[in-house]
């Protein structure tokens, strides 16, 4: 059972041979955690203090795979002298108000940093029970008119800072429909159809990075957006930079999702020389496009059709946008204005922009890191949306407390 991703949480301490937890697509394997402070230190006062502190740690690394302790299934605790188990218990017991997760515990065994206590735990990526009355969502759609077109966008969710989602050049509003619903529950979530796509007109024909620039804005200008999280995927991730490059002030932070969102060096071309020949014609072949990983058509082909058919709809004519695409760059003194955390992601086997030129991308920017999703092609946001959706708000929430 191969791992999809493994989590990291930055101001928790670790040892660098491990990460914190290992995610499937059903289940979060959380490492043995330790009751230490944000530098390794243990907590003073034994067994006790160590037990409730390690039981938050956990908490935090529970929080950024996307999950609680209502998720945990299975905790393992080992204790370094058996003769602690009661006071271990009663801190145990006090940290939980209502039915604890099952439980094994260990005792007289060696622990690290000469520890009194650890705890690892399963939990399930999907809750078991939710005390949480469900919250219809308010959904908004609407026109904008610019530059003699008619942009189509749509807004979910209410509060927070705005998360701006921009699709790829085989999608439209409707691809990110895995990400809408689970972030517009505590932001506000603003998709939209690039012109050609969706219900986007493009009556002129000039659909591509040096005019969604400008749609981009006059829909956040009519929505009154002034400071927002900005994504973008593929194509979005020019519209992306587009948009952060023109207006620093609106964007909060950048989320570049299998994209170089226009950016260029030797490094970048290096990699990209040595890719191999990828067809970006349409294919009669139910489910297969360039733009998803083999693997994933093969074992979800209605999900494939699904992401085939959205890429059909509107005007837009792939084999005109994409040179138009690629004729707008950015070099490095571009890549100095963007002063934002930025997050990169990438699917590791995406064809079209693959992982290495992602993390020479990442060595222009200020402040910019990579995580790459194991498995996936070049839509890792459709393709495993859990995964794709941890990492993203992870980042988020790493954001909001800076």
């Amino acid at each position: 059972m191969a791992f999809t991703n493994r989590i990291i949480v930055e101001e928790l301490g670790r040892l660098p041979q491990f990460a914190h937890a290992g995610l499937t697509e059903e289940l979060i394997f959380v490492s043995g955690t330790l009751g230490t402070g944000d530098r390794l230190g243990l907590v003073e006062g034994g067994v006790g203090p160590q037990t409730t502190q390690a039981l938050r740690n956990i908490g935090r690394i529970l929080e950024a795979s996307g999950a609680s302790w209502d998720h945990v299934v299975k905790a393992s605790v080992y204790l370094a002298d058996m003769a602690e188990f009661a006071a271990m218990n009663e801190a145990y017991g006090a940290f939980f108000t209502d039915t604890p997760p099952a439980r094994i515990t260990v005792g007289d065994v060696g622990l690290a940093l000469g520890a009194r206590v650890e705890i690892e735990c399963v939990a399930s990526r999907v809750p078991r029970t939710s005390n949480v009355a469900a919250t219809a969502l308010i959904r908004q759609t609407g026109f904008v008119e610019h530059d003699s077109e008619i942009l189509y966008y749509e807004v979910v969710g209410e509060g927070g800072v705005p998360l701006v989602l921009s699709h790829g050049a085989g999608g439209n509003h409707a691809a990110w429909y895995q990400q809408v619903a689970p972030f517009a529950r505590d932001r506000t979530v603003v998709t939209w159809d690039h012109r050609g796509y969706g219900r986007s007109t493009d009556r002129a024909n000039r659909s591509g990075p040096e005019v969604a620039v400008g749609d981009l804005l006059a829909i956040l200008d009519h929505l009154g957006v002034e400071r927002a999280d900005l994504v973008g995927q593929s194509m979005g991730g020019w519209t992306t930079v587009g948009v952060a490059l023109e207006r620093p002030s609106l964007a909060r932070s950048l989320v570049l999702a299998d994209t170089l969102g226009g950016f260029m060096s030797n490094a970048i071309a290096a990699v990209l020389a040595e890719r191999p020949t990828v067809s970006l014609a349409r294919s009669d072949v139910l489910g297969s496009h360039p733009a998803l990983g083999r693997a994933f058509s093969a074992r979800e082909p209605e999900r494939a059709h699904l992401y085939q058919t959205l890429g059909q709809m509107g005007t837009a004519d792939a084999a005109v946008i994409l040179p138009r695409l690629l004729a707008v760059t950015h070099g490095e003194d571009d890549a100095a204005h963007l002063t934002m955390p930025v997050l990169c992601i990438v699917g590791d086997r995406d064809p079209l922009f693959p992982p290495a030129a992602i993390r020479a991308l990442v060595d222009l920017l200020p402040d910019a890191r990579v995580v790459e999703i194991s498995g996936c092609g070049h839509s890792p946001y459709f393709e495993d949306p859990g995964t794709w959706n941890v990492i993203v708000r992870q980042f988020l929430a790493e954001v909001d407390r800076t």
